[in-house]
């Protein structure tokens, strides 16, 4: 290997380096504290649709023209929307688990219904209808629980971040050897 060679390789270590610790770092923070994590995303989406929405109402204000209205009305949706949302931040991360729960639920139906039509071809079909009655249940559950749900998911991925990491750091070392 040539010395820039050598040295290329050194440079893309550390900043592979880098990035695994800074996602071992934001799994740390989704494990060990995912209800603030949850507040500050939606904290992050509710600012961002205010600022969204005076933009819009901005430009209504410097632009009178015939299609202004509409930069108005949009612009008091978005303020509105935003303000919502800042009053309320884990309501988006509780949206996203309740979508993710109606997800669940179609997904399972439609396994349900693979079940049945295996049921008539093979004797293997069991597996397929349990699956889908977890997958069901697991639907309901973030649907009518979605606040307890967003907590336990987004620990869940912190969880897999810190393996991810941990697993990234070994290989680093293998390699550097």
């Amino acid at each position: 290997m040539t010395k820039n060679k050598v040295k290329l390789e050194k440079k893309n270590s550390s900043n592979n380096l880098s990035k695994t610790l800074i996602l071992g770092l934001i799994g740390l923070i989704l494990l060990l504290i995912p209800a603030s994590f949850n507040k500050f995303i939606g904290l992050i989406v509710g600012f961002s649709l205010l600022l969204i929405g005076i933009i819009q109402i901005i430009k209504y204000v410097k632009n009178k023209d015939s299609f202004s209205n509409i930069d108005l009305i949009s612009g008091i949706l978005y303020s509105a929307l935003g303000i919502i949302i800042i009053l309320n931040p884990h309501a988006v991360m509780e949206l996203v688990t309740v979508c993710l729960g109606i997800y669940l639920i179609i997904n399972g139906l439609i396994k349900v219904k693979l079940a049945i039509t295996l049921k008539q071809l093979t004797n293997r079909w069991i597996g397929t209808l349990v699956m889908a009655i977890v997958t069901i249940i697991l639907g309901f559950l973030l649907i009518f629980n979605p606040f307890g749900s967003v907590v336990a998911i987004t620990q869940l991925m912190g969880a897999f971040l810190v393996i991810v990491t941990l697993f990234d750091l070994i290989d680093s070392y293998i390699i550097q050897k």
